[in-house]
């Protein structure tokens, strides 16, 4: 029996469902899976058939939006999953194609690294200001237009995600999500308000279901990228009931490119008119996200 083998017998047993009724709910869950039947299903739960990654998607991504990532043992299974599979996969993927987040510090292994939330390390104040540094650097000037207070205040919002990775006590790289209302989501996305203009008011709290926006991510090499975008996916996992979208605005044209096949959706374009940069806004469910093909191939 495989991982994706007990997931399904999990969410089974924990429902008192039987397979002819697990199957039926699959086969009209998607088109994609209509036609499973219980010898289907019986292959799928011992392991001794397994559906190709497409159909796994759509059976994990079926079992989330009915609860499973309630169940603290479907929960372990997938979040072990993230946890450990994911790092080597996107390590990878950073290796290749992100050119501009990405440093070329000496890569330790998976040893010696310690993610901590951004606004609770011993020197907040210094944290955030190397992340503005860092941010002001990756674009053209004047064109990242955040300063520390605001910074500072959506770290300390109980719906955002902010992280750093330490290594002996420096700040090797960081990660910035907060969560705002899906309108001033899709404003952003079609650049129909900046990307900055966030205010108290546009911001979820943690139990209002939202978007999360991806406002800032650094490594300084591709394995500390990978460490911080493996805390967002188990985030992203245990909070995905209160999730309704991605949303990522960004000038770099790699990781628009690389994203589309992560389950980020592109869904506009253009060009700053002040400064002559290429902009991309990308807005998907969290469920194409979280359980796109291509990260699902990887890990099941």
């Amino acid at each position: 029996m495989n991982e994706f083998s007990r997931l399904l017998l999990k969410y089974r047993q924990k429902r008192k469902m039987t397979q002819k009724e697990l199957a039926e709910k699959l086969s009209y869950s998607h088109p994609q899976l209509r036609g499973t039947n219980t010898v289907t299903l019986s292959r799928w739960e011992t392991g001794t058939t397994e559906p190709g990654a497409t159909k796994k998607s759509l059976v994990i991504r079926f079992f989330a939006q009915e609860g499973c990532l309630d169940d603290v043992e479907c929960l372990e299974i997938l979040d072990q999953k993230y946890r450990v599979e994911i790092l080597e996969i996107l390590t990878q993927v950073f290796q290749k194609r992100y050119q501009y987040i990405i440093g070329n510090s000496p890569d330790f292994g998976t040893e010696g690294y310690r993610v901590l939330p951004l606004c609770e390390v011993e020197d907040p104040s210094n944290s955030i200001d190397l992340l503005l540094d860092i941010e002001r650097m990756s674009n053209v000037p004047g064109y990242y237009r955040v300063d520390h207070e605001k910074i500072e205040s959506w770290c300390r919002h109980p719906a955002t995600l902010g992280l750093i990775v330490q290594r002996k006590g420096q700040q090797l790289g960081h990660y910035l999500m907060i969560k705002i209302h899906d309108e001033v989501a899709e404003e952003i996305a079609y650049r129909r308000r900046g990307q900055y203009e966030v205010d108290p008011e546009d911001l979820c709290s943690p139990e209002t279901p939202g978007t999360y926006y991806i406002h800032a991510l650094y490594g300084s090499n591709p394995r500390i990228a990978a460490i911080l975008n493996v805390e967002a996916y188990r985030h992203f996992l245990r909070h995905y009931d209160r999730i309704h979208n991605i949303l990522i605005f960004s000038s770099r044209k790699d990781g628009a490119e690389i994203t589309k096949d992560y389950g980020i959706r592109r869904v506009a374009s253009g060009v700053d008119p002040e400064y002559g940069i290429q902009w991309y806004g990308m807005l998907s469910p969290v469920g194409e996200v979280l359980f796109s093909e291509k990260l699902i191939r990887g890990i099941f």
